[in-house]
């Protein structure tokens, strides 16, 4: 299948080099993004947010491609890797009760969403997860897929995952780096985190005054849209984004 063109404009943004350039195109997606009410930036969590199971759980890293249908919605989905198993000990498959991380219905309904629909066109994703196995976390993201030929990897921009060097098991530091890395103000972010092991979205929204949004029980499409009217509406508190008025 062949992906869309918003969805391939989007790629090419996400492999575009630095420099001023890259700059002045983050500035003006980040004044176009505030005129309509949507952050500049979305950060997910990802074990229990994005997907399940957490990566500590898993006796190895995922590494076998599980195909399946992409839009949980529709009967005669295209396929595609909905998840990535673990290859057993014995270096072969163990079958349906196999080890595989797959997203919840809920976060494959939301990535869906920011890839087809042409209003978030130009909104970063990036994601900020204590993992313990980073490596594995890493492996999902380049082998999921949320529409055919385009994975998590290819869609998340910016990514601070681990607990160790500049990040610690506190959610405020992924963020730090993330603002340092992206040049996006905290208040044009809006993340999403399960908090089942401490409330990070109340962590961050107190430290930096990111909009947060829980989501305990793995990502709902319910959950998704509240966050972004709880951005939308913090927004409007704030008079908006500041824009850079420079931008040339």
């Amino acid at each position: 299948a062949r992906v869309s063109t918003h969805i391939a404009a989007t790629l090419a943004f996400n492999m575009a080099g630095a420099g001023a350039a890259h700059h002045n195109f983050v500035a003006f997606q980040i004044c176009k993004k505030s005129d309509e009410g949507l952050p500049s930036m979305i950060v997910f969590d990802l074990d229990d947010c994005l997907w399940t199971p957490e990566m500590h759980e898993l006796s190895g890293k995922p590494s076998i491609p599980v195909e399946g249908p992409l839009d949980p919605l529709v009967e005669n989905s295209p396929l595609g890797t909905i998840g990535m198993r673990v290859r057993s000990r014995r270096g072969v498959w163990d079958g349906e009760d196999g080890e595989c991380v797959c997203l919840f219905d809920g976060a494959r309904l939301a990535l869906r969403e920011l890839a087809l629909n042409p209003k978030y066109k130009g909104i970063m994703l990036a994601a900020a997860s204590s993992s313990l196995e980073p490596s594995y976390s890493h492996a999902c993201l380049h082998g999921i897929e949320v529409v055919p030929e385009l994975t998590l990897r290819d869609m998340f921009r910016f990514d601070q995952i681990g607990r160790t060097g500049e990040l610690s098991p506190r959610k405020t530091t992924h963020f730090r780096e993330l603002h340092k890395e992206s040049g996006v103000p905290y208040e044009e972010m809006l993340f999403f985190d399960d908090c089942n092991w401490g409330d990070h979205c109340a962590d961050v929204t107190r430290t930096y005054g990111v909009v947060s949004q829980r989501t305990p029980s793995g990502m709902t499409i319910e959950e998704f849209y509240r966050g972004l009217e709880k951005y939308r509406q913090e927004s409007q508190k704030r008079g908006g984004h500041r824009c850079d008025k420079n931008v040339s």
